[in-house]
């Protein structure tokens, strides 16, 4: 057998700490690759993550209190970097997720002389988080990203970009799959995501408040929290559904696939959407998913065939196919049954054999030392406005002070 590749991991969520799709990549795609993999994983202490297998050795950093989001994962970065410069691992790459854990790599890249892979899941568009994110892409050896939609977005901001490549999310087929009964449901639309302005579940309260008129019994389960919980619950309150429409918090596990199991349709009204892995987890489920026309959902859903696609915002477009779903059993088991087989083109052990051939493209190749300077000058602009809030941590990751 040959050896194990040996990656040094950086994330900011490792299950059961999840709160959105990057949690769920890093946990299946690590449990993929386990058997050409040995990883050290690097995540934020929580002292309660799932049993790991041997190939996936865990590292809890200490993150000292932080007094904002941005703060908190340069903290995160720099006690990862202190935590490797005390107890040097053996890697032959550096693999990080997003924004939060960039500067970690970077360092590492430097302090390890191994190349550096940047998984971006969710691209940022203003602020320090855009310049960290900049930098990154500037940085790394390799960037990966879930969809060509996100894929043509970096490439739109003209930074020079050494190589990015394309690796779609998957989904457990055998754990999200259609129930015993399928197609019979509990007759809700479901709604499962963060509670944030980017999700657009206002739309759909909109929407729904229309869908009553026609199909007064409708129920509107909505699953997830976030900072905007209140808000939307007010939005229902004024529109006059609040008996209809039910909160019930973040899912996991066994309760989120029954949730699927037994709605009629599942709805992703998001302004924007990168991927979409509660779409193929849906429609893993044989249930018609109908979303907004954005991003990565467009490469997962074809239109009138697993469900609709809507302008993002057009909530009478959104009622309009959403009562034709409910009034109609025989379209929703046909979508159903397209859904279910489209999602099984989409696996996790697909998106891992892709990973590992991008691993050993890299691995196999010296890298080439940069200048810290040059990468930050891409960035110019965003950097030098958001500096005082990357100072004094973020500028000696960066060897910079």
């Amino acid at each position: 057998m040959a050896a194990k590749y040996q990656v040094a991991l950086v994330s900011s969520e490792y299950p059961p700490n999840i709160c959105g799709g990057l949690g769920v990549h890093v946990g299946q795609m690590t449990a993929a690759l386990v058997d050409q993999v040995q990883y050290e994983l690097f995540v934020p202490r929580f002292d309660n993550y799932s049993p790991t297998h041997p190939s996936i050795k865990l590292h809890e950093v200490d993150v000292p209190r932080a007094s904002n989001e941005l703060e908190l994962w340069l903290r995160f970065c720099y006690a990862t970097a202190l935590s490797i410069n005390s107890s040097p691992i053996s890697a032959q790459l550096i693999h990080c997720h997003d924004w939060m854990t960039i500067l970690a790599g970077i360092k590492l890249r430097q302090m390890v002389g191994v190349p550096l892979v940047f998984n971006v899941h969710l691209p940022e568009h203003i602020g320090s988080r855009m310049c960290l994110e900049n930098i990154g892409l500037v940085a790394a050896d390799l960037v990966i990203v879930n969809s060509w939609g996100v894929r043509g977005e970096l490439l739109a901001r003209e930074l020079p970009i050494g190589r990015i490549e394309v690796v779609p999310n998957g989904v457990d087929s055998s754990v999200f799959r259609p129930d015993s009964d399928w197609p019979r449901d509990d007759g809700y639309i479901l709604f499962v995501g963060r509670l944030v302005a980017q999700k657009g579940l206002d739309f759909l309260l909109q929407a729904f408040a229309v869908v009553l008129h026609r199909c007064p019994e409708s129920r509107l389960v909505i699953v997830g929290d976030g900072d905007l919980e209140l808000y939307f619950k007010r939005i229902a309150h004024y529109l006059g559904i609040s008996h209809r429409v039910h909160f019930v918090n973040w899912q996991i596990g066994p309760d989120l696939v029954k949730l699927f199991q037994r709605s009629q349709v599942v709805v992703m009204p998001s302004y924007y959407e990168p991927f979409g892995i509660v779409a193929l987890e849906a429609m893993s489920c044989g249930r018609p998913v109908i979303a907004s026309r954005v991003g990565g959902l467009i490469e997962i859903i074809e239109d009138g065939v697993q469900g609709y696609l809507v302008p993002p915002g057009d909530y009478l477009e959104l009622a309009r196919r959403l009562t034709g779903l409910i009034l109609d059993p025989r379209k929703r088991h046909e979508m159903g049954d397209s859904a279910r087989a489209r999602a099984l083109s989409f696996s996790w052990d697909s998106a891992a054999a892709k990973t590992v051939n991008l691993y050993a493209s890299l691995i196999s190749k010296p890298i080439i030392p940069h200048p810290v300077q040059a990468i930050v000058d891409v960035s110019r602009d965003l950097f030098t406005e958001h500096m005082g809030e990357l100072e004094p941590i973020g500028l000696e990751l960066l060897g910079l002070k």
